[in-house]
């Protein structure tokens, strides 16, 4: 006769609904929802990182700031990160950026900083993100000279 342990009751993740970043689930250091993007072509659903205090899971107001300010000012922000992936690839003008890369995600860290993680396919399994990190602050309103940092992880 076989005995079973019995089953580790899952514990449900904490759900909220907030005003700026809509839903959203608390998972490990994060809470996570959707966010939308067109920066390679058609608008599409892509993920979105609120980082929190893993005990407190206080969305700052910074935080909501700087997702507001990306989100209304998107299509210049991508316009201008689409500028600098031709540029540090060394890609033709009329490359197909689709073809090789996809936004993963939207980042927003608990010091308030907005970053768009883009993945690069045709880099290996775990070496494959790059991170264009848009530093806005509250009520900065975008221009064409703000810098990107291109990082690779």
């Amino acid at each position: 006769m076989f005995f079973r342990k019995p089953k580790k009751e899952k514990k449900e993740n904490e759900k909220i609904t907030n005003s700026v970043f809509g839903d959203l689930e608390f998972i490990d250091c994060a809470w996570e929802g959707d966010s939308v993007s067109s920066l390679f072509g058609e608008e599409k659903t892509i993920d979105l990182y609120v980082y929190a205090d893993e005990d407190e899971k206080i969305i700052e107001e910074n935080q909501e700031k700087v997702y507001q300010n990306y989100i209304r000012n998107r299509t210049e922000i991508e316009e201008a990160v689409r500028k600098v992936i031709f540029k540090e690839f060394k890609l033709p003008e009329d490359f197909d950026l689709s073809s090789r890369f996809r936004e993963s995600s939207i980042i927003v860290t608990c010091d308030g900083n907005c970053g768009i993680a883009i993945v690069d396919n045709t880099y290996e399994m775990g070496h494959n993100r790059f991170k264009f990190v848009v530093e806005t602050e509250p009520d900065y309103e975008f221009t064409d000279s703000e810098e990107y940092y291109l990082e690779t992880k």
